[in-house]
Formats: C-alpha cells, sequence, structure tokens
C-alpha cells in the first residue's frame, strides 16, 4: 500500500545516527454485516449484579494494549511522509521516507536492534511522499516516489540505486508481481499506470476512471486476477483488472469526500479493501461484491490518511494514522476498535504499516512530528 495526499494545514535516536542507538525489545457472518456488541451489554460471571456499565467484549480474549518498542527515530527532514515495512536477509526492516535534506530522505532501519541499516538512501531532489518494497530478480527493493514526477529504485541490500529513475510518474507508488514480471503502478493526471520494472518501460495504456488525483494505490489478487485498487480525489475507490487493463464493476463509493489511502487483504476467505478518507472513516469493502462491509469504522477525530492491513492473534486488522495524531487498530470480524488509542506523536500521522518482528505484530508509523515509531501490537 502506498499513499499521497494533499498536505493538510523519550529519548530520540536520530536518523543515521548509530552511536546512541538503544536495543529494540524484541467472523463476519455471511450477510457482510459486522457483528458488534450492544451498547448496553452486560456480562455477568459467578456475579449478581444490578447495574453494569458498558464492558467492551473481544472474541479472543482479554482486550490488547499497545506499547512503543525502544525510542522514537527522528529525521532531519521535518516530517516523515512514507513508511514501508519487510524482510531484508532474515531481518524485519522499516523504510521510511520525508523531505529532502543533506544526508538524503530515504532511511532503511534494523528493527531487531533498532538501528539504521546504513546510511541513507541516494540523493532525492524532491521529498519522498511514497515508499512500496518488492522482489526484483531475486533482491529486495523499494521503490520511492517525490514530487517531481520520478520513481527511483534501490537495492535494499547494497543500498544502490538500481538504473535511471522512471520519468513522467506520479506518486504514490505500489510494487508487486503481473505474469511473472515485476511491476510498479504509479498514477499520474488522474489515471493509473503500470510499469515494468526490469525493463523500464511502461506496459499497456493508462487506466482512465477517476475524474481527479489518485492518492492511494494497492496491489493484491482477487479470483486468480492481479488487482489494483485505486483511491482519491474524487472520493471513490476503484478496481482494475491489471491484465486486461481495464476497470473491474463499479465504483465503491461512500466516503464523503478524498480517499487518502487503500490497503487490500483477506477477510474470512474473502479479498477485502480498506480505505480511510477525509470524512474521518475507515471503511471495509467486499472487493467480490463491490459492497460495503458493516458501518464505517469511527473514532478518529480528523482526516485519515493512512491504513494498513494485518493479523493479530488469528485476527484480521486494520491499522490506521491520522490528522489526530493517534494510531488505531480496528478489528475487522467485529468492526469495533481493539485497544485505546495509539499516542505518541505530536502532530498528524501521515503513514503506517503492518508488520512481523521476532513473531510479534508490530505497526510503524510515520509523521509529521518528524518521527518513526514501532508499537507492540500484541502487548498485554
Amino acid at each position: 500500500m502506498s499513499d499521497i495526499h494533499p498536505s493538510p494545514f523519550a529519548d530520540p535516536q536520530r536518523l543515521g545516527d548509530e552511536s546512541d542507538a538503544a536495543p529494540v525489545d524484541a467472523g463476519m457472518p455471511p450477510s457482510g454485516r459486522m457483528r458488534r456488541w450492544p451498547l448496553a451489554a452486560v456480562v455477568v460471571i459467578g456475579l449478581t449484579v444490578a447495574a453494569c456499565l458498558v464492558i467492551p467484549v473481544w472474541l479472543r480474549g482479554p482486550a490488547p494494549s499497545f506499547r512503543q518498542i525502544g525510542r522514537p527515530f527522528i529525521g532531519r527532514s521535518g516530517l516523515i511522509d512514507a513508511v514501508a515495512v519487510g524482510q531484508l536477509d532474515g531481518r524485519t526492516i522499516a523504510v521510511s521516507g520525508g523531505g529532502v535534506n543533506d544526508e538524503g530522505p530515504l532511511q532503511v532501519w534494523d528493527l531487531t536492534v533498532g538501528k539504521p541499516l546504513g546510511p541513507p538512501l541516494g540523493a532525492h531532489d524532491a521529498t519522498v511522499l511514497s515508499v512500496a518494497l518488492g522482489e526484483l530478480n531475486g533482491r529486495t527493493i523499494a521503490a520511492s516516489s517525490t514530487g517531481d514526477g520520478l520513481v527511483r529504485i534501490w537495492d535494499l541490500a547494497t543500498g544502490e540505486r538500481l538504473g535511471d529513475p522512471l520519468i513522467g510518474t506520479g506518486v504514490p507508488v505500489a510494487v508487486g508481481q503481473l505474469n511473472g514480471k515485476t511491476i510498479a503502478v504509479s498514477p499520474r493526471d488522474g489515471n493509473v499506470e503500470l510499469w515494468d520494472l526490469a525493463a523500464a518501460k511502461r506496459i499497456g495504456n493508462p487506466l482512465i476512471g477517476h475524474t481527479g488525483q489518485v492518492y492511494s494505490v494497492a496491489i493484491g489478487q482477487l479470483s486468480g486476477k492481479t488487482i489494483a485498487v485505486s483511491g482519491g480525489h474524487d472520493g471513490t475507490v476503484r478496481m482494475w483488472d491489471l491484465a486486461a487493463g481495464k476497470e473491474l464493476g463499479d465504483p465503491l463509493v461512500g466516503h464523503k469526500g478524498y480517499v487518502f489511502s487503500v490497503a487490500i487483504g483477506q477477510l474470512d476467505g474473502r479479498t477485502i479493501a480498506v480505505s480511510g478518507g477525509k470524512d474521518g472513516t475507515v471503511r471495509v469493502w467486499d472487493l467480490t461484491t463491490g459492497e460495503q462491509l458493516g458501518s464505517p469504522l469511527t473514532g478518529h477525530t480528523g482526516d485519515v490518511f493512512s491504513v494498513a492491513i494485518g493479523q493479530l492473534d488469528g485476527r484480521t486488522i486494520a491499522v490506521s494514522g491520522g490528522k489526530d495524531s493517534t494510531v488505531r487498530v480496528w478489528d475487522l470480524t467485529t468492526g469495533e476498535q481493539l485497544g485505546d488509542p495509539i499516542t505518541g506523536h505530536t502532530d498528524l500521522v501521515h503513514s503506517v504499516a503492518v508488520g512481523q518482528l521476532n513473531g510479534r505484530t508490530i505497526a510503524v508509523s510515520g509523521g509529521w512530528d518528524d518521527t518513526v515509531r514501532v508499537w507492540d501490537l500484541g502487548a498485554r
């Protein structure tokens, strides 16, 4: 998943400074309606009560609590616009991107030890607005897109740029596989375009449908087809058959305002998309039927800028971040927020990602307070 949208008007560790680094501690029913516990629910176990406050009930054990792992990483660019999580040589890594600075705005982190993995990657002439990870010819790569319309591909093992930048692209960028080729999907001028990364060439014609800027794209699988999901200025979520080069079904409509972020995942055997928007909601979509699942997930008090999908204790979850400076975790089976909002950022949360670290589910968040933070979602 990767997103970009218009500008919304502890002991830190510096990006690139290893000297003071601290170790890191290491179902939805067939109808498609989400199950929610009644607001007046009362749970009595071996007690007799006359009155009871509302008690949240979790389907699988106690409500989780979340904690920050280690110290926040602080950049030198004034803000963090993009984060991604993946694996490199058996290590869990995060890649963060932000504003232009003398050392480079793109940094790789070894989350196992809580240190930068080498110096920042290369030079960028504009802010890194989107980052995606993937595989190209057996190498783990990062694709970074910037506000000047370039996508750069990086070999994360060596820190070297692969080839020349892709020119004439847009932001954001997503990386995936199509017919044995590693591809990037990057919108431009409101259209969605495909690139063959090995050949550094566009594939086919632009995918036309959005009536404004595209702010987020994600790549996944639906019924054996490689698809992309996009969201944008026109308030719609759209699906694309990448092999056929055409839109699938009607636009998914529900958000009131821009769609800033989309992600693709699986829920109870169904392929779903999760979207976050300017209306402050997170929405879940069944991509087979094109229907919204349940009610919008509410809790954020401002724009939702980023969403990601993952697994936590056997549950499919979404993680969201937004203008209210919080990170929130959602159980997509029940449609409920898990635990309290995760706080720590002192400015808006612009990007979130979900991964695994030492067998535990983590979220990584990047914000306009110039910090990258790692959260243990399985803490009790």
